[in-house]
């Protein structure tokens, strides 16, 4: 295995992981919300209609390695690429899916106490 494809295996490794916890996590406030009987977000309503699309993550990195054009005379950088799209998503995912579970209730909270 080279350097380049160890790269993409980490990269696609992180992504595959960021959308196993979601999917493990969601389904849990899933069964709360239901309870609230309020309307939700439309953040949370499309994190708990859509998690299973969070798979499509792994995807993405293939793609970026694919799509990364070869450079001549320079290194190949479709790895290191790879490499960030697969960590750098789930940088990204994970705020907006505290955000998105999380946000009804602070709503619930703001309208109880204001």
């Amino acid at each position: 295995m080279t350097a380049q494809h160890a790269l993409l295996a980490f990269g696609t490794l992180c992504a595959l992981v960021a959308a196993i916890v979601v999917n493990l996590v969601v389904p849990q406030f899933d069964e709360v919300y239901r309870n609230f009987g309020a309307d939700l977000p439309w953040l949370t309503r499309a994190l708990l209609a859509g998690r299973w699309l969070l798979f499509g993550l792994p995807v993405l990195v293939l793609l970026a390695w694919w799509l990364t054009p070869a450079v001549p005379g320079q290194p190949n950088r479709r790895g290191l690429v790879a490499l960030l799209v697969g960590v750098g998503l789930p940088v990204v995912l994970v705020p907006l899916v505290v955000i998105g579970l999380y946000l009804p209730i602070f709503m619930l909270g703001d309208a109880v106490g204001g």
